[in-house]
């Protein structure tokens, strides 16, 4: 009797097993879950003396896939780039902790080309970013209770950004997104962050190309580029990144959407260029 009681136990709790798997798939495919709680990374020890240390560069970069861990291939930072995840600092590596995806993002190139142009001497990465998110999630839904969440560790730590780096738009392209619309939900986006007392500049890169789903000429959204172009007008702390829709070639992109390694590459010099045409 014993025995089938254990057995009924072991049975029951594999099919609660399965179900929350299945429920919680793309959180466990795309390896967030692994670098949530099976990391093994080295927290760096006395992260506020390279917080508070002389030029240094604390960017918050958040948005879709191609803001995230999504690229080709793995890169190892030559320099003193930092990942800071929920209240706690490491040396950046590909992965990074924060964004979904099990892949490499461009913020670690970023981070090296900043320092060896002598612009800093440290950079700290602070990212968010979901694949596949619409600007609608990051100003009402799951994705702005992430943002909140990370803006909430950087207070508790009494951390200040030095700029903030938003990657959207290609979801907004399949979505018909209007530009009023994305106007309005990405100034939201924007309003959060500054209520929260986060004045860096906010970097709006030109994003919206995605060649499927959509009847748009070359699988640019014209509505979403224009509300982009359009904000970036229209106040001072709001500055220009990068155009990524002009990377639209095929050994820019591994699938046509997400980037190669040669992708990365051009993609991280030019929001070098868009970062070191805005110093002060």
């Amino acid at each position: 009797m014993k025995k089938k009681v254990k057995y009924l136990i072991i049975i029951v709790g594999c099919i609660l097993l399965g179900i929350l798997a299945d429920r919680n798939k793309e959180y466990l495919i795309n390896a967030q879950f692994i670098r949530t709680y099976l990391h093994f990374r080295k927290e760096i020890p006395n992260q506020q003396k390279i917080i508070k240390s002389d030029k240094v560069m604390i960017f918050l970069a958040f948005g879709q896939s191609n803001a995230g861990n999504y690229g080709s291939g793995s890169y190892v930072s030559k320099n003193e780039v930092y990942n800071y995840y929920k209240g706690k600092l490491y040396h950046a590596k590909e992965p990074l902790l924060g964004p979904d995806g099990g892949g490499s993002s461009v913020w670690t190139r970023v981070g090296d080309m900043l320092i060896d142009s002598g612009l800093y001497k440290k950079v700290i990465i602070v990212p968010c970013a979901i694949g596949g998110t619409s600007v609608k999630c990051w100003s009402e839904g799951e994705c702005k209770e992430k943002l909140l969440s990370t803006l909430e560790y950087l207070q508790k730590d009494n951390i200040k950004l030095t700029h903030i780096f938003w990657d959207q738009g290609e979801t907004d392209n399949v979505d018909n997104t209007t530009t009023a619309e994305y106007k309005m939900r990405l100034k939201s986006v924007i309003k959060t962050i500054r209520d929260r007392k986060f004045n860096a500049p906010f970097f709006i890169s030109i994003s919206s190309y995605f060649p499927y789903n959509n009847n748009n000429l070359h699988g640019i959204d014209k509505d979403i580029t224009n509300a982009q172009n359009e904000l970036i007008a229209e106040g001072p702390d709001i500055k220009r990144g990068p155009n990524t829709d002009s990377l639209n070639l095929a050994y820019y992109r591994a699938d046509a959407v997400h980037f190669t390694e040669k992708g990365l590459d051009q993609l991280a010099l030019k929001w070098f260029e868009s970062i070191k045409k805005n110093q002060n």
